[in-house]
């Protein structure tokens, strides 16, 4: 169990919940309710509470537990969910004691893997970027990949800035604000994937109703849209899934680096991983990725929790490039990817 002061001040400085009112009302309660604190400090080891918390409620929601909190997910409520107000508070708290035992089990079994197919764009970014700099066939990994959907973002459609780029016909559209086009590469432009593995704890299995319906969960009450793209993705990548590996990237990473092509350039992306790795083991998780880079060219892009501004004023989060160069920030994105602003720096990976 984890320290009560630490996990009230992971209520109580949270940040990113802004497109949702709900998380935003229940984060605050959380942080001064004890008997709650206590039940979130039941969240494994490296995973982050608030996610954890909200996502086990919202499972219980999701899978018909009839209760009062309902009314205020419009997930559950649809149109008619009430909105957030001085009973949302309560109505938490009641639910968290009534079902205190299921979401124990849920905080002890279950991992905050968030598959945001929004992100997917990082990682057809990074195999653009590549092309630009090598005709070469390429290997991507995916560090904290749940269940791989964004490694199939070469078969997803896009809009980016307006323009229309990937796969057209595939039922996951994904559009992101970007108000400066210029810096980017051609998204259309991609290598030849030579080899593409995922890497994770413990992968979700698609063709598990209770894995999908725990991935489900993890999208925001109020993200009707995610939600759709999500069920989307999992059926396109359940039809042809790509190669995942359980396991933690520290301890396997050099033997699912030896199974790569050697010499041939690799793509490591991460997004939203590093943040649920434990503090002290973040050094190792670092040089767990760098080893990609042992038997070729490495370009590492990862987009995790460093507050930024963008150009534009927005307050963003950082994606960062790391090659035999250096590491810069190439780009400020909102965390599930709603929007993108390159930066000039992105264009010294030509």
């Amino acid at each position: 169990m984890r320290d009560i002061p630490t996990v009230a001040e992971t209520f109580r400085t949270a940040r990113g919940f802004g497109s949702s009112p709900l998380y935003s009302r229940q984060l605050a309660v959380v942080a001064e309710d004890r008997s709650l604190l206590e039940l979130a400090a039941r969240t494994r080891p490296g995973q982050q509470p608030t996610f954890a918390l909200f996502g086990a409620v919202h499972y219980l929601l999701l899978a018909g537990a009839r209760d009062p909190l309902a009314e205020y997910y419009p997930s559950v409520a649809g149109a008619a969910a009430r909105p957030v107000d001085g009973g949302t508070g309560p109505a938490f708290a009641r639910f968290c004691a009534a079902y205190s035992h299921r979401i124990t089990s849920l905080l002890g079994t279950r991992l905050v893997q968030t598959n945001h197919v929004q992100r997917a764009l990082v990682l057809r970014l990074g195999l653009a970027l590549l092309r630009r700099t090598t005709p070469a066939p390429v290997c991507v990994v995916e560090v904290g990949c749940s269940a791989g959907l964004n490694l199939r973002a070469d078969r997803y459609a896009y809009t980016v800035g307006g323009t229309p780029v990937g796969d057209h016909s595939s039922p996951v559209h994904i559009g992101v604000d970007v108000p400066n086009t210029d810096p980017l590469p051609d998204l259309d432009q991609l290598p030849e994937i030579a080899d593409a593995v995922g890497i994770d704890l413990a992968p979700p299995d698609l063709t598990d109703t209770d894995d999908r319906a725990w991935l489900r969960a993890l999208v925001w009450p109020e993200n009707s849209h995610q939600a759709a793209q999500l069920q989307a993705a999992m059926a396109v990548v359940a039809a042809d899934p790509p190669r995942v590996v359980a396991g933690n990237a520290i301890e396997i990473g050099p033997t699912v680096a030896a199974t790569l092509p050697p010499g041939l350039p690799r793509l490591v992306v991460h997004t939203a991983t590093r943040i649920h790795v434990p503090t002290e083991d973040r050094p190792a998780f670092d040089a767990a990725v760098a080893a990609f880079g042992a038997d070729g060219p490495l370009l590492h892009l990862a987009l995790e929790d460093d507050q930024l501004v963008a150009p534009s004023g927005r307050p963003g989060v950082g994606l960062t490039a790391t090659d035999a160069t250096g590491s810069r920030t190439i780009a400020v994105a909102d965390g599930h990817l709603a929007w993108l602003e390159p930066l000039p720096a992105m264009k010294d990976l030509a």
